[in-house]
């Protein structure tokens, strides 16, 4: 009996000590998927929305290859940061996952730049083909990709336009054909660099440090600089997108948004 009485005294002082346990290992895993979540949109959003990312439900061999391909394009994380991308994005965005539960509160932050899951689409009425031609040319007849890409062609400056109805609503397209606003998003801004021996350089700015600038030009070269090499270093705040309300006829102004909100990221970059 006295050695009965002396294994229940053992269990309950152990007991405090695994809730404990328990406790600072789940705090663990908390502050981990946090930081995971804060790599990920630190590395991805200078490019793209995240929302084009986390729309996706992969395994976590396919999310291994999604993060090795944003490297091979640029994007900067040293290799504990992209094993965290990677571990954040199998646990929240992995196959089987849940949809949001709240479409409303996701598709505001969506717009914000910080949820990790846009609301789900609507779907759209099919266009004839007479209909995308249309608004394939006023896309080409206007000069978008002077400054957008879709389908293999175009620039690098601007936002890809091939995922424009994934990342926003037909009101938010109308809204930046019409009232475009005075400044880009973060993740659209352009720098201007100057070297010391005179050569200028204008590009989308992908990463930045205490010693080194990368970014995209519109042709899509990858390019970084020290920037002791450099006697000018200008982002771009302004937005140079003109506004179209006056410039497209009303119906072809409205079958370019509907246009646009077709695209949901199946066109190749």
């Amino acid at each position: 009996m006295h050695h009965l009485r002396y294994s229940w005294r053992r269990l309950l002082g152990v007991g405090p000590i695994l809730v404990l346990a328990f406790a600072l290992a789940s705090h663990a895993q908390s502050a981990s998927e946090e930081q995971g979540r804060v790599t990920f949109q630190r590395t991805c959003s200078p490019c793209h929305s995240t929302s084009r990312i986390t729309s996706h439900r992969l395994s976590h061999a396919g999310w291994e290859n999604v993060v090795d391909n944003m490297i091979s394009r640029g994007a900067k994380a040293t290799p504990d940061e992209q094993e965290q991308i990677v571990g954040y994005l199998t646990a929240n965005f992995g196959i089987g996952t849940p949809a949001p539960k709240n479409a409303a509160s996701e598709e505001q932050s969506a717009e914000s730049g910080e949820g990790s899951v846009p609301a789900k689409r609507p779907a759209v009425p099919a266009l004839a083909d007479s209909q995308i031609a249309r608004a394939k040319q006023l896309i080409k007849s206007n000069g978008c990709l002077s400054c957008h890409r879709m389908e293999g062609r175009g620039s690098f400056a601007g936002p890809y336009l091939g995922d424009a109805g994934a990342n926003n609503s037909a009101r938010q397209i109308r809204a930046s054909l019409v009232s475009p606003s005075a400044e880009l998003a973060p993740q659209n801004r352009l720098v201007r660099l100057v070297t010391h021996d005179g050569n200028t350089v204008v590009g989308k700015l992908l990463n930045q440090d205490g010693f080194t600038v990368q970014l995209i030009d519109a042709p899509g070269h990858l390019l970084s600089f020290q920037k002791a090499d450099l006697r000018e270093f200008t982002i771009i705040t302004a937005n140079p997108m003109p506004s179209y309300a006056n410039k497209l006829a009303p119906q072809d102004l409205s079958l370019l948004v509907k246009y646009l909100d077709t695209l949901r990221g199946t066109s190749q970059q």
